[in-house]
């Protein structure tokens, strides 16, 4: 056995024996106190707790003695009137002193002569030549012309006829038997100079950039080359109409025009449909727009009010291509929004007196053309 055993072992037997045999565990019990008690009935205890109180005579109350009251009214005493203090005697006013005459006074006399006086001579500013190698950055103000157009047309030669101005285009033309026919020989004319706003002699040239540099797009890839059939070359109205006041030539048939995306608006000009399309142009917003929608061409038609303004209720769509139903949507309320956004409150810039030929306007949108324009 260990060490550790052994020692427990005895300590335990040790500790039991002890707890047996209960050595220093015993003591004296102790002494119980006693105390002598006496029991009494209610009747005792109330008669010893109230004792035994003497015998008084009682007492009368102590007189209350009245004051004297005088019966006689006590002497009036007499008032003696204030003193009046004396009125002050009114002192005269002094009399009002005579105000000075104001001296005259005399206007200097004016010498006028016929002689303007000298005026020294202001200096002339010259202004620096502009740098042969730093060169100008002026905008060209544009030449006043006597005509306004929506494009702008040069000026003619010297030698040039100016031609009478073409207001509609020829869209029929007779047929006639073809003959030879010696023509002398003629002045060439020339379309008379136009520009596309009013100048006026106050514009002076700014510095600013007329047109702002536009990023670069990245270059399509060739497009394989397509066979082309050969048709018949359309005849050009207004191309038409100029030969036709200068020179009577053989008529050509003309072909029917394949419709092209674009504003349908019967008799108007080109000029008048591209500032249409121009207009609505400047409120075009297809960055909202998904890739389908871009790719979706609409036909959208809409009624036009006499002052030039679309009616908003009447806009629906006509046709689509090139997408789905959701996509056409998409690409008709971007066209539509900005139709009436542009419209403003003049409305669009266009003849008012050819209002029974857009009083329906039908237009192709393609979206992909007005985002890259």
């Amino acid at each position: 056995m260990s060490i550790g055993t052994t020692l427990s072992g005895t300590g335990h037997a040790v500790f039991i024996v002890w707890m047996v045999v209960g050595w220093g565990l015993s003591s004296d019990p102790p002494p119980f106190e006693v105390m002598d008690v006496s029991v009494v009935s209610g009747a005792d205890f109330a008669a010893m707790t109230q004792g035994v109180q003497p015998d008084l005579p009682p007492s009368e109350p102590a007189a209350i003695e009245q004051p004297v009251v005088d019966a006689t009214p006590p002497a009036p005493v007499e008032e003696t009137p204030p003193e009046v203090a004396e009125v002050p005697t009114p002192v005269a006013s002094p009399a009002a002193e005579t105000p000075p005459q104001a001296p005259e006074l005399v206007a200097p006399e004016t010498v006028v002569t016929d002689v303007a006086p000298d005026i020294p001579d202001m200096p002339q500013i010259i202004a620096p030549a502009p740098s042969a190698e730093l060169g100008t950055s002026q905008r060209p103000v544009p030449r006043a012309t006597p005509r306004v157009a929506p494009e702008i047309v040069a000026p003619p030669e010297p030698d040039a006829t100016v031609a009478p101005e073409v207001t509609q285009a020829a869209t029929e033309q007779v047929d006639a038997p073809v003959e030879d026919v010696v023509e002398p020989a003629e002045e060439t004319t020339a379309p008379e100079a136009a520009a596309d706003q009013i100048v006026t002699e106050a514009e002076e040239p700014s510095f600013a950039p007329e047109i702002s540099s536009r990023p670069q797009t990245r270059p399509q890839r060739a497009a394989a080359p397509v066979l082309e059939t050969p048709t018949e070359d359309a005849v050009d109205p207004v191309a038409a109409a100029l030969a036709a006041a200068g020179a009577v030539e053989t008529p050509t048939p003309t072909s029917t025009p394949t419709p092209t995306p674009g504003l349908s608006g019967g008799q108007l000009s080109e000029g008048d449909k591209t500032g249409f399309l121009r207009q609505i142009g400047n409120c075009w917003n297809t960055g909202t727009l998904s890739t389908g929608a871009q790719n979706t061409i609409i036909d959208m038609v809409f009624d036009m009010t006499p002052d030039g303004r679309p009616v908003a209720a009447s806009v629906r769509l006509d046709n689509f291509s090139g997408g789905n139903a959701a996509d056409a949507d998409a690409a008709l309320q971007t066209a539509r929004r900005a139709l009436l956004r542009c419209s403003g409150d003049t409305g669009y810039d266009l003849p008012r007196d050819q209002y029974a030929q857009w009083q329906r306007v039908i237009l192709t949108v393609d979206p992909t053309a007005m985002r890259q324009r």
